[in-house]
């Protein structure tokens, strides 16, 4: 059963008790079949894929071990790379799918694992339940993937590579929660559907999240009928996309006329178009900076072309509060490379999904620059009263707390300068730290090889004791190290004598690097290691929150590997971090996935013995 049954695109979602609803995920459609002398992947086009994805084939073979009753059993799946509960990345499942070499594919799968979500059940107990309901087959599904203690929904986070995708009874509460999430759109199933291979059904119907975007005219093939629409990126005007559905006749043929008489006609027959008249496509996703599945919606001849910019489609391209006003997008935020408003909302939005999670359920401090980074700047800890009703807060007893969970919040901020997110170490649900960091601060710029020296002692040092760290770059002149704790696992009593043990050991191991001495005058050029810094109430910078310096550098989260002289935190700044991310992923990627709980409480336990 390689070839697999497929959804009818439908326009407008169906609604009743007769239908189901699940998340649509951008991925590669697969068939998992699992039995007693192994695992086979196939894609919908028949195509083994074990090798090409390791870590799902392996996964499988130890998740069902121990249910033989139940094999073999065949699922019904898609293959893809979480970014959140609701969306996938598309474009790295594509660089992963190319790859051919096993080392590479095996590096890839440890850096950045991919998952199966499983949504439907064809086989089990050799039993063919491909004619069962919809639902009953679904059931067995929730049951099996329960007994196999896997995920009951989709979790970027989760350590299985297994995973299931539920099925929801209403339409408006998913479809609310694909929007929140970015997520490509939703599939409506039939309650009493059979799954009918190698067919496209209108017992399943997809509805996509479709976005809209302002883009600029620039060529028309005759031949085919398809226009070519661009952008301004970077100064430059840009093919984003060729788009032909979407187009009445009369509007083709008003195109045809306008290039015929203003366009330059090209040796291949193509025309080109001098930018001046605009439009309105519809489109799915961006896929290497080019939309994917456009279609035309309207002429926009009030529009001035410049501006059809690509910061425009990315501003354009998540869901945000209809009263969120965007200002001054022109403003100057970062000197020294030019950087405006409107750059950095990009960066902010391009980040979001990697920023986000470091930002969930924390009382964000932001400093704000109201005229660019080299303005005056003030902390904000509480929500103002001219904030809007939508953006996100938190009451402690005594203060009102921003809590930056949103799209609206995040950009009401960004609209707002605030240039740098600052978080405590516990979350609003609890007085316990979350993690513990090692801020390693040099006494300048010029000396942060000296930080690069100090984490890679202490990497030594965390492994020794079984400790796993993650290095992240201050964004000003110094690294800090991570390590992730289960919620509610300790007290800051107990994570200070864990700080405090590092720092006593550091300042005597290597003297002539370290010191714990806060006054700066007394610090005789060492590198300060501030255990202290480590404490209710305190916050750190954000991962991958800006810091307000005239470059626009970031608090970039580094792999190891990376951590070593030819580091230059300059080169971190909103222009790189994400196509660094899209290029290496995110080395954060599983943080919460390996609380250091066991081998922190073996190390406090010896330092309670000797006490």
């Amino acid at each position: 059963m390689a070839f697999t049954m497929q959804p009818v695109l439908t326009s407008s979602p169906p609604k009743g008790a007769e239908w189901r609803y699940e998340v649509k995920y951008d991925g590669y459609r697969c068939i998992l079949r699992i039995h007693s002398a192994g695992v086979t992947l196939t894609s919908r086009n028949g195509l083994e894929l074990n090798s090409t994805f390791p870590e799902i084939t392996q996964f499988a073979k130890t998740a069902f071990q121990h249910m033989e009753k139940d094999l073999p059993l065949t699922l019904d799946g898609e293959i893809v790379c979480l970014v959140n509960p609701c969306r996938a990345d598309f474009e790295h499942l594509q660089v992963r799918g190319r790859l051919k070499r096993p080392d590479k594919i095996q590096e890839s799968a440890n850096a950045r694992p991919c998952c199966f979500l499983a949504f439907d059940l064809l086989e089990r107990s050799g039993e063919d339940v491909s004619s069962l309901a919809y639902l009953d087959r679904k059931k067995s599904l929730y049951d099996l993937m329960s007994a196999a203690k896997l995920p009951a929904s989709p979790d970027p986070y989760a350590k299985e590579t297994i995973q299931y995708i539920p099925c929801y009874d209403h339409f408006d509460p998913i479809w609310e929660m694909v929007t929140k999430y970015d997520g490509e759109g939703i599939v409506a199933k039939k309650t009493n559907s059979k799954w009918l291979e190698k067919k496209r059904s209108s017992d399943w119907l997809k509805y996509k999240n479709f976005k809209q975007a302002y883009v600029c005219i620039t060529g028309f093939n005759p031949n085919n009928g398809f226009l070519t629409v661009s952008v301004l990126k970077n100064g430059v005007m840009t093919p984003i996309a060729s788009v032909s559905h979407g187009m009445r006749d009369e509007e083709k043929s008003a195109i045809r006329e306008i290039m015929e008489q203003h366009g330059h006609k090209t040796a291949s027959g193509e025309f080109t178009l001098e930018p001046s008249i605009c439009a309105t496509v519809q489109y799915l996703t961006i896929l290497q900076g080019t939309l994917r599945e456009v279609s035309f919606v309207s002429f926009e001849f009030h529009m001035d072309w410049t501006e059809c910019t690509y910061a425009q489609v990315i501003r354009h391209s998540k869901p945000v509060h209809p009263k969120l006003q965007f200002t001054s997008l022109d403003k100057i935020v970062f000197e020294k490379n030019k950087k405006t408003k409107e750059d950095f909302i990009q960066y902010m939005i391009e980040v979001s999904d990697y920023l986000f999670p470091f930002l969930k359920n924390r009382a964000v401090t932001v400093i704000r620059y109201p005229h660019g980074s080299r303005s005056e700047s003030f902390f904000q800890k509480n929500k103002p009263d001219y904030a809007p009703d939508f953006v996100q807060s938190f009451f402690d007893g005594s203060h009102e707390h921003i809590v930056c969970e949103d799209m609206s919040t995040l950009l009401w901020l960004a609209n707002q300068l605030a240039l740098e997110f600052h978080v405590p170490f516990q979350t609003i649900k609890s007085r316990r730290p979350a993690e513990i960091v090692i801020d390693l601060d040099p006494p300048s710029r010029d000396d942060f090889l000296m930080a690069v020296q100090a984490a890679n002692e202490l990497k030594r040092l965390f492994d020794s004791f079984g400790i796993t760290s993650y290095p992240k770059l201050s964004g000003n002149k110094g690294i800090q190290l991570y390590i992730p704790l289960s919620p509610e696992a300790f007290t800051y009593e107990e994570t200070r004598q864990f700080t405090q043990l590092i720092a006593e050991y550091c300042t005597n191991a290597f003297p002539e690097l370290f010191t714990t001495e806060r006054l700066i005058k007394n610090r005789h050029g060492k590198l300060y290691l501030d255990y202290l810094q480590h404490a209710e109430g305190k916050t750190i910078i954000c991962p991958y929150s800006t810091r307000g310096n005239d470059l626009g550098t970031v608090a970039a989260p580094l792999y190891w590997h990376e951590v070593q002289t030819s580091l230059t935190p300059a080169l971190f700044t909103i222009d790189t971090v994400v196509d660094r991310i899209k290029k290496l992923g995110c080395p954060f990627f599983d943080f919460y996935r390996y609380p250091q709980d066991e081998p922190l409480s073996a190390i406090l336990h010896q330092l309670q013995k000797k006490s």
